[in-house]
This record gives structure tokens, C-alpha cells and sequence, in this order.
């Protein structure tokens, strides 16, 4: 396997204790071995931020973890860079001024990373997170794994309509390998294909089957995307992201477009056998 290094995830539960990510430092340094192993060398740490419940850390609360974390793994001999960030769940009482000083934008980025609702309707969420009254600087807004929100599977154009209005979207690797159910495989195939990704990230937990990809896994990804939008979804526009910088999807090859599918699906089969004579 060639090792890329400089990769960027900008999606982990790493710092120990906080959500339902590791339970100790032991577990993260486990995972930030497994993050080197693939090339990643920095890693946004993002514990869940749910408001109104036990998992309401405070920013300094996280970033003093980010730092004590990074400081451990040097010293366990792993140097990966943690930066820190929230997995912000939007609040049903939300309007577009619901970002505040209480919430972590992405290293500092001015980008936050918004997890949506799984089942209420978001229509107007995503009205209110897309649009600025005249004068009003608009806040970065990434979408968390939108593949695994049953309103943007069951409709593509309310993503299409909020990548129009500026919203980013990220999408979990491990969605594009059935890990979260063929309809999220579907969904975050069919959003690749329409040109709405922007990011591809681990949302490892640190523990179990959360743990970031092993190089196997890695290069199963490149086989699927190839290398170029891989690295574009995992190190160029992270890197633009964290610089405050513009973001462009990633844009995949007719040919890569035309040959991927979901796990399970098998295609017509004199389909199959024309892409075989063709090779």
C-alpha cells in the first residue's frame, strides 16, 4: 500500500471520556495508531454536543482535551496532531443564530459540524442554517453523514438545495461499505454521483467496529473512488476547510461514476459482462 501522509479526518470521537467514543486514553491511542498507519496526521476531534443532556461539553473544556490527548499520544510515541471541534446536534428550537460562543467550530475554522435530525422534517432547519439576513456574515455549516438522515435519502434535492445555498456536506467511509445499512450506502453513492460531497471521514469512536479504517480498508476506498478523490476528500479540502478557505465538491470521473456501486448490488448482468469485454 502507498502511504499518503498528511491526511486530515475531520469527523473522530478521540478524546477519551467524553461521549460514547473511548473510554480511555488507552483506546485512543489505539485508534491514533490506526490513523497512522493509513497517513492521517491530524485528526479534528469532535464529542457529540447535545443540548440539554450529560453530552454538553464546554469548548474549553474540549480543547484542554485536545491538547491533554495530542500531549499523551506524543508521549505513548504516536504523533498525530488533535484538533479541536463538536459534533453540534441541531436543537429542535434552533433559528440561524442558534451558533454561538457555546459551540467549537472545526480547529478554529469558522466551519461547524452539524449533525441533523434522523427523521424530523428539515426543511426549514435547512433554511434557517443556509440563509443571512443582509449584512450577516453566513456561519460554515458541514452536514454530518447526511446519507444516514432518512429525509435527505428519501429526498436528494433538499441536499442539492442546501449545497446550492453553501452548506458542505461530509460523508462516513464506512457508510460507502454498507456499515450503516444499504439505504445510507445508497444514499451517500447517489450524492457522490451528483457531485454534493465534499469531505469523507471516519466518525471512529475509538472502540469496537468504530475504529478508523485499517490499510486494507483504505485501499478498498481507493479502489472504489481512486486515489485523486480520495485525497481530495480527505487532505485538499479538509486542509482548505481548516484555512477558512472556499470548499468545491469532489468531482468524480464519468468512468469512476459509471462502475461504482453499493455493496450488495450486482447490476444487470449483461451489463456486467460488457464492462468485462470492454476491459
Amino acid at each position: 500500500m502507498k502511504i499518503v501522509n498528511g491526511l486530515i479526518d475531520i469527523h473522530s470521537h478521540i478524546l477519551p471520556g467524553f461521549d460514547d467514543g473511548p473510554e480511555d486514553i488507552e483506546q485512543s491511542i489505539e485508534a491514533a495508531r490506526r490513523y497512522k498507519d493509513i497517513g492521517v496526521d491530524c485528526v479534528v476531534a469532535t464529542p457529540h454536543r447535545i443540548g440539554g443532556t450529560r453530552w454538553s461539553p464546554s469548548p474549553s473544556a474540549v480543547i484542554a482535551a485536545a491538547e491533554k490527548t495530542e500531549a499523551a499520544l506524543n508521549d505513548a510515541g504516536v504523533s498525530l496532531r488533535i484538533l479541536p471541534g463538536m459534533e453540534i446536534a441541531y436543537p429542535e428550537n434552533g433559528d440561524e443564530d442558534f451558533l454561538s460562543t457555546q459551540f467549537l467550530s472545526l480547529g478554529h475554522s469558522g466551519y461547524f459540524l452539524i449533525e441533523f435530525p434522523f427523521t424530523s422534517a428539515i426543511t426549514d432547519i435547512i433554511r434557517n442554517v443556509t440563509s443571512r439576513a443582509p449584512g450577516k456574515k453566513k456561519p460554515g455549516i458541514i452536514a454530518a453523514h447526511p446519507e444516514r438522515c432518512s429525509l435527505f435519502q428519501d429526498d436528494g434535492a433538499t441536499l442539492r438545495q442546501a449545497v446550492a445555498g453553501g452548506m458542505l456536506a461530509q460523508v462516513n467511509i464506512d457508510s460507502l461499505f454498507g456499515g450503516f445499512g444499504a439505504k445510507a450506502a445508497q444514499a451517500a453513492f447517489d450524492f457522490l454521483r451528483q457531485g454534493l460531497v465534499h469531505f469523507l471521514a471516519t466518525d471512529s469512536h475509538a472502540r469496537g467496529n468504530r475504529m478508523p479504517p485499517d490499510p486494507k480498508q483504505w485501499e478498498r476506498l481507493i479502489g472504489l473512488l481512486g486515489r485523486e478523490a480520495v485525497e481530495t476528500a480527505c487532505m485538499i479540502n479538509p486542509g482548505r476547510m481548516l484555512r477558512g478557505e472556499k470548499v468545491a465538491p469532489i468531482i468524480l470521473p464519468d468512468e469512476t461514476i459509471r462502475n461504482m456501486q453499493p455493496p450488495g448490488h450486482h447490476g444487470n448482468i449483461m451489463e456486467r459482462l460488457i464492462n468485462i469485454f470492454n476491459k
